[in-house]
């Protein structure tokens, strides 16, 4: 399921963002570039964040934005944002943040598998660093595949 979602149009490495908005803002961005969302689900991923608070902040390191969809949702789909600094989200445990695994499916239940898989990375205490420190959306790529060797 990830492999066939996560294509380099779909990654950027060592990125700057001013906030956490900012990164946010970035990985919309390329969901909507890859044609999986429109504009107003990257400003339901800020609203959400704004309302529950820095909830997408999973493990040290990293955060996994995504809201509900509300009709704004094309179809599945995953991005991944490395920052060159990390910035934070408000977070008491895990912040600052340097890896951004942005999220969209057009229902609830669609997205279940992708993150099944997601969860493994996590398996990895070295995943976020490994991640932080790709070079390329390749190098992203090449290390997303070798969780699931």
């Amino acid at each position: 399921m990830l492999k066939d979602l996560l294509t380099p149009a779909v990654i950027r490495c060592h990125v700057h963002a001013t906030d956490w908005r900012d990164a946010v803002t970035q990985a919309g961005a390329l969901l909507e570039a890859a044609g999986k969302c429109d504009h107003s689900y990257t400003e339901s991923m800020i609203a959400s964040i704004e309302k529950f608070g820095p909830y997408v902040v999973l493990e040290e390191g990293v955060a996994m934005p995504h809201a509900q969809s509300n009709g704004n949702v094309s179809e599945e789909g995953i991005c991944i944002l490395t920052l060159d600094e990390p910035v934070r989200f408000g977070h008491d445990e895990y912040d600052p943040v340097s890896v951004l695994i942005g999220i969209c499916a057009p229902n609830p239940r669609e997205h279940l598998d992708c993150l099944a898989e997601l969860a493994k990375i996590f398996d990895d205490e070295d995943a976020i660093p490994k991640l932080a420190a790709c070079a390329t959306s390749e190098d992203v790529i090449t290390t997303m595949d070798s969780f699931f060797q």
